[in-house]
């Protein structure tokens, strides 16, 4: 399942990658984050609690940053599983100027396995969208000028 994107900060690129990176930054901005912990260089482990269609979970999984690029690109992945539902996917994440400004660009795959394939399939794409607009919102909030 396809889940593309956009978001516009209020900041020059190199403080946006520079927030991105920024473990604190991504604890804080992960959509129901519960615990966050190193465990490699840009690998952590995370406890999630997250819902949709009235279908809610906790997942336990891990978060990577792979193939960064500084101030151009990496690949955000993410797997996690719980509540009888497995989770995977990945995404590409190019940022580029426009005048002051930074334009994030996301374009993943995900895969949903379980009840929540079943139930949610059609509303995971939706979700996984807002969710992505949440967090790239919360990142904007903590570039630091």
């Amino acid at each position: 399942m396809q889940v593309r994107g956009q978001a516009r900060l209020e900041a020059p690129r190199s403080k946006v990658w520079a927030t991105l990176m920024d473990a604190r930054s991504i604890e804080a901005c992960l959509p129901g984050v519960q615990r966050f912990h190193e465990v490699a260089a840009n690998t952590w482990e995370v406890t999630l609690t997250v819902g949709m269609a009235g279908i809610k979970g906790t997942y336990n999984g891990r978060v990577t940053i792979a193939d960064a690029a500084p101030e151009t690109s990496y690949t955000l992945s993410a797997e996690g599983s719980g509540s009888g539902n497995r989770i995977r996917g990945s995404a590409k994440v190019t940022l580029s100027d426009d005048g002051q400004n930074t334009v994030i660009d996301y374009d993943g795959d995900a895969q949903i396995a379980g009840t929540l394939a079943m139930v949610g399939r059609r509303l995971f794409q939706p979700a996984a969208r807002m969710m992505a607009d949440q967090f790239f919102k919360c990142m904007g909030s903590k570039v630091t000028a």
